[in-house]
């Protein structure tokens, strides 16, 4: 590499030195410069070569306002005997009239020669300019713009001109004259005679080509590259199968076809619903065309404006096909949609290896079970991710019929995910290309996987690998394949957001540092640390990693620490609240009994007893004795403490009077609610007398009380105040609690 380059900067210099003298002087200035041993450069044809060189290099042959003429005594001299390389290169742009003329067998002193150039703009050829050049192979006369293709032909009419002529390369000529250039049934005879083996046609303008004559005539092609050029007429009727049997090679890249080939009018070209047998197409010539070659490329051949959808098509081999085509490329073609299925129940396509369909911007691929043998699969820079969104079990089957795939190229497509089970069938792969997707993490299978030796995920979104694809990856057999001598798998990763920023990376960091499958140096394979910053995987960063655990570490014990605190702080409060509450009740309790067993005041009874004189026979067999009985054992006297208007309303005086004199005697007012109280003037009058004091009021509910009957003072307090239920069971009512429960709800009332 070096040397080449070395060899290039002195062929520079030298025409760098050439120009220098010609602008300074109008004088021409010969000059040649050894390259290297064996190879000259020169400004002109220099009658005698200064030491014997195989390879020579003209430049500046047509200068501007110079015509040149290479007649019989240019190389008559016997040091030009050993050239077997010469190269003519001209600088005259293609609208300047500088010329060369090439005269009749004006190189017949070359008779080692093997390899002829001609980059010359415009220059004249004589039709026996080439008799003499017995052992020349190679002729190129790219960029040759005023030369015609049937010109250069014509030269060739003479047998004994280019006799061991095998690669002819006309690429980018004749491009002065406006779709000039033709080959016809009689430019294909004239190369007849030679066992030519490659034609080189790319970046022409072609107004005619005989494509019938081509395929019939030229036996010993291998090679034809008509990539970027473009063809205004076509003829390629009567086109036989059995025609090129030795081309391997059948580059039309790019190539602009005529419309009656190739639609050209832009937009949307849809098919559907359409059903087909290969037997009704086999005699299109272009399809012969296509499928003769080992090797087919039609990349690019339809125009970017235009684009191709195929909706439920079927296509039916229903006899057998004599291609011999091994790898198809059709990139960039603008297949949008193929939901074609081949049907193939006795006939598939057995020759047919390798297929490209990458560049197409392709949504959807109908999985295709009539090429048995394919190996390599390229379908990189498409839109697949809408084939795995809307149609998740075609996409996952994709793969399936293909058992002897070697290559699957995925790149490119957006897909955020694999299907689990995407690649069991495909035990010899190879190398699996995901890269450029938008992957997180690798949740598919590699189990069978024994030949794999490459994975792409480069250029996706994984962040941190989880169990379960390391797990996956760690499933790879690789290892264990005999096949190979390089026993070795690669997982390429870089490119990928992985983070090393918290403590949940560090497994992944881990194992991205022990597998076998990374190269980290090649690689060069970078974390996200928590200062943003990019870090290179090594053990350092495990480190980092620990101490950002440890630091976790530190902050989980000590919240957790804070909080065990901070609720044993609070149980010992809710304790110590608890214990002084009871404290104080019972504190409470003591002054409340000690001051009703002194009996002064408002503590001379412990509760009055108001009800409607309608409840009157159930109060004093059931409520008074009771209550009164179950008071004196608590408070430990034997005075009566039940307050009634029966025993303690004087008769004779004023009933409210009275009643006020009673509530000032009295602790805590018991109200006994029935719908008869509720009805009654003089129970209304007890409870707002006790109201107006302020006194503790205890409610002691007979059975079901309508409750639209109280008043909305005595209903308020009744809905939020304590209660002593009576319910009726078997008939009767029946205290709900027990009396020692009653009396000290009563007691708990008595304020001090």
């Amino acid at each position: 590499m070096m040397e080449k380059i070395k060899r290039r900067c002195v062929e520079i210099l030298v025409i760098f030195t050439v120009f220098v003298k010609l602008g300074s002087t109008d004088r021409i200035v010969e000059h040649c410069n050894e390259v290297k041993s064996t190879s000259v450069i020169c400004n002109y044809i220099p009658t005698t070569l200064p030491r014997l060189y195989k390879h020579v290099r003209i430049v500046d042959l047509d200068r501007k306002g110079r015509e040149f003429t290479i007649n019989s005594s240019s190389f008559i001299h016997e040091s030009w005997a050993k050239v077997q390389t010469i190269e003519f290169n001209g600088t005259t742009e293609q609208g300047d009239t500088s010329w060369c003329t090439f005269s009749r067998e004006c190189f017949k002193g070359l008779i080692s020669l093997k390899e002829m150039k001609i980059h010359v703009g415009c220059f004249d050829l004589d039709a026996y300019a080439f008799v003499g050049l017995q052992a020349v192979h190679t002729l190129d006369v790219s960029k040759s713009h005023r030369l015609l293709i049937q010109t250069l032909l014509k030269a060739l009419e003479v047998k004994s001109a280019l006799p061991a002529l095998q690669t002819l390369i006309m690429s980018d000529i004749g491009t002065y004259w406006s779709n000039a250039n033709t080959i016809n049934q009689k430019d294909v005879d004239y190369i007849v005679p030679r066992n030519i083996t490659k034609i080189d046609l790319s970046g022409t303008q072609m107004n005619f080509v005989n494509m019938t004559a081509i395929h019939k005539t030229l036996h010993t092609l291998e090679s034809l590259n008509m990539s970027y050029t473009v063809i205004d007429n076509v003829w390629t009727e009567n086109i036989v199968e059995q025609g090129l049997l030795n081309l391997m090679v059948f580059d039309l890249a790019n190539c602009i076809l005529p419309a009656r080939a190739i639609p050209n009018f832009p937009g949307k070209y849809v098919f559907a619903n359409i059903a087909i047998n290969i037997s009704q197409i086999k005699n299109i010539e272009l399809n012969k065309i296509f499928t003769n070659p080992l090797i087919s490329n039609l990349s690019g051949i339809i125009p970017s404006a235009t684009s191709f959808w195929g909706y439920n098509i079927t296509i039916t081999i229903d006899e057998p096909q004599n291609w011999k085509v091994k790898e198809l490329i059709l990139r960039n073609n603008n297949l949008r949609y193929l939901d074609v299925d081949f049907v193939c129940p006795v006939y598939k396509l057995r020759s047919v290896l390798h297929i490209d369909l990458s560049h197409n911007g392709l949504e959807m691929v109908y999985p295709c079970e009539c090429i048995p043998n394919l190996e390599t699969y390229i379908l990189s820079n498409n839109k697949l991710f809408e084939m795995l969104g809307k149609r998740s079990d075609r996409f996952g089957k994709l793969l399936a019929s293909y058992s002897k795939l070697h290559v699957i190229n995925l790149a490119n497509n957006r897909l955020g995910e694999i299907p689990k089970h995407m690649f069991k069938h495909n035990k010899e792969l190879v190398k699996i290309d995901l890269s450029f997707n938008q992957l997180e993490q690798l949740h598919f299978d590699f189990v069978d996987l024994h030949y794999l030796r490459v994975l792409d995920v480069s250029n996706n979104n994984i962040k941190v690998l989880d169990e379960i694809s390391i797990n996956n990856l760690n499933a790879v057999p690789c290892e264990s394949s005999n096949i190979y001598v390089d026993d070795h798998c690669i997982v390429v990763m870089k490119s990928n957001p992985l983070l090393c920023s918290t403590c949940d990376c560090k497994s992944s960091i881990q194992w991205l540092l022990i597998s076998m499958e990374f190269n980290l140096e090649q690689q060069a394979l970078v974390c996200i640390s928590d200062d943003g910053t990019f870090r290179k995987i090594e053990k350092s960063v495990v480190k980092r990693i620990q101490n950002i655990c440890n630091r976790k570490l530190v902050i989980i014990t000590s919240t957790v620490c804070i909080i065990v605190t901070f609720m044993t702080l609070c149980i010992i409060g809710i304790i110590l609240h608890r214990t002084m509450r009871r404290l104080k009740r019972k504190r409470k309790m003591e002054n409340v009994l000690a001051r009703l067993k002194e009996g002064e005041g408002q503590y001379e009874f412990v509760a009055f007893l108001s009800y409607s004189s309608d409840d009157y026979q159930f109060v004093h067999d059931h409520v008074i004795d009771q209550l009164n009985e179950n008071l004196q054992l608590i408070i430990e006297t034997d005075r009566r403490l039940l307050c009634t208007g029966d025993q303690d309303v004087r008769l004779g005086f004023n009933v409210p009077d009275e009643t006020v004199l009673c509530l000032n005697r009295v602790s805590v007012v018991i109200v006994l609610v029935s719908d008869t109280f509720c009805r009654n003037l003089y129970c209304k009058n007890e409870f707002d007398q006790a109201f107006l004091q302020q006194k503790p009021i205890v409610f002691m509910r007979l059975g079901n009380v309508d409750e639209q009957l109280m008043m909305p003072t005595l209903k308020s307090l009744y809905k939020n105040g304590a209660s002593i239920l009576w319910e009726f069971k078997n008939g009767e009512l029946v205290l709900k609690d027990t009396w020692e429960s009653v009396c000290s709800l009563v007691l708990e009332k008595v304020q001090v």
